[in-house]
């Protein structure tokens, strides 16, 4: 592709990760482009400025980067060049308050996802891992901010550019705008004159790298120290995941949501224990009984005139069930009964509120014509 004019912006590519999810892999696939300049994190200085993060080489960058956060984004990432396009690698938590709305509004965006569960056994080689140093939330408020501006950005996930480089990198491509060149899947090994001055501290796989290795069959034994830095960056990996652009390469693709005969109910809403939960979102524990061991009851109740039909017939059959299946919870079940709002679809609300041991879901459609009443057990003690 031809270079622009002289003096003109070029079209610039902003790249979103946490540290150790390949992005600087991915760096230096984009450099081996014939039109495309590359920026290594162009603002980590203002990252070390306001945010007083110590890190073993924060002096040398102060003095050699420009820490002027809002300066960069104009003169540096938004500056003219002499190619077509200019990819910009950015760490999520460099993502700033201080910093210009323009950074977010021009250029093209993506997001690159990966496993906590492959971030952590290698981060704290150089810094001590923490939620702050993952920057996972940040990467959901980018994701956020940028599909409230209008522009969803392309989301991949670093195990599937392991497994198949370019099925990922030419769907990356085509969502960017940009023709795939093959040259991305390959390099040369060794260091980049446009890798930052951190490179000695956090580059040395990827310095003996020439393109994606796979990723390994078995995962490395997980530090049982991380074990809550884990638990807590899980739930915001998995958000992410959730909009990967799937390709032939990606493992066990999801299958297609069944029709619904109401589409409506696709934005229904779950009581799940104490928590009303999105339909998605609705989910019990693989270690809960009615995993382990199929013991469950469930109730389905209709709602005409917004009064639920024989109520009381409904919750006799339920109870007795339950009683059945020897999960004795049932104690309020003669208060409901007393109550006149037991016949109300508020009454059905008030019952998962009295049992609130049952685990009782109630599912509320759009509609409000149909309630189910599930039941389990909780989770077993098991010997695992």
């Amino acid at each position: 592709m031809a270079s622009p004019p002289e003096g003109v912006e070029p079209a610039v590519i902003h790249a979103w990760s946490a540290p150790r999810s390949l992005s600087t892999s991915l760096m230096y696939s984009f450099s081996e482009r014939d039109d495309m300049d590359v920026l290594d994190e162009p603002l980590y200085a203002n990252f070390l400025r306001v945010t007083g993060v110590d890190r073993p080489y924060r002096q040398e960058l102060l003095s050699k980067m420009d820490p002027d956060g809002n300066k960069v984004v104009k003169e540096v990432i938004f500056g003219p060049g002499e190619k077509a396009y200019r990819y910009c690698k950015h760490i999520a938590k460099q993502h700033l308050p201080n910093l210009t709305g323009d950074l977010m509004k021009k250029g093209k965006h993506f997001i690159l996802i990966r496993n906590p569960m492959n971030i952590l056994p290698s981060f704290d080689k150089v810094v001590p891992p923490s939620f702050l140093e993952l920057g996972v939330a940040e990467l959901v408020a980018i994701y956020s901010e940028l599909c409230e501006l209008g522009s969803p950005p392309p989301v991949i996930d670093a195990d599937d550019l392991q497994r198949d480089p370019e099925a990922v990198l030419s769907g990356l491509c085509e969502d960017l705008g940009i023709p795939f060149q093959p040259q991305m899947l390959k390099w040369k090994a060794g260091p980049r004159d446009f890798d930052g001055i951190w490179a000695p501290w956090w580059y040395e796989s990827v310095h003996t790298s020439t393109g994606f290795s796979k990723s390994r069959r078995y995962p490395m034994t997980f530090p049982f120290a991380f074990y809550d830095l884990l638990e807590q960056s899980l739930p915001f990996y998995n958000m992410l995941k959730r909009q990967v652009r799937r390709t032939t390469g990606s493992l066990l693709p999801p299958p297609p949501d069944p029709p619904l005969p109401v589409p409506e109910n696709k934005k229904i809403l779950v009581w799940v224990g104490d928590e009303l939960l999105p339909r998605d979102s609705a989910r019990v524990s693989v270690f809960d009984s009615v995993v382990q061991g199929g013991d469950a009851v469930w109730e389905g109740l209709r709602i005409y005139d917004g009064k639920v039909f024989k109520l009381e017939e409904h919750l006799d059959r339920y109870s007795t069930s339950i009683f059945y299946l020897a999960c004795h919870i049932f104690s309020a079940y003669d208060l409901l009964c007393s109550n006149p709002l037991y016949h109300s679809l508020l009454g059905c609300l008030i019952l998962q509120k009295l049992w609130p041991s049952a685990m009782c879901p109630v599912v509320i459609g759009l509609r409000m014509q149909y309630l189910r009443l599930l039941t389990q057990m909780g989770c077993s003690i098991m010997h695992i």
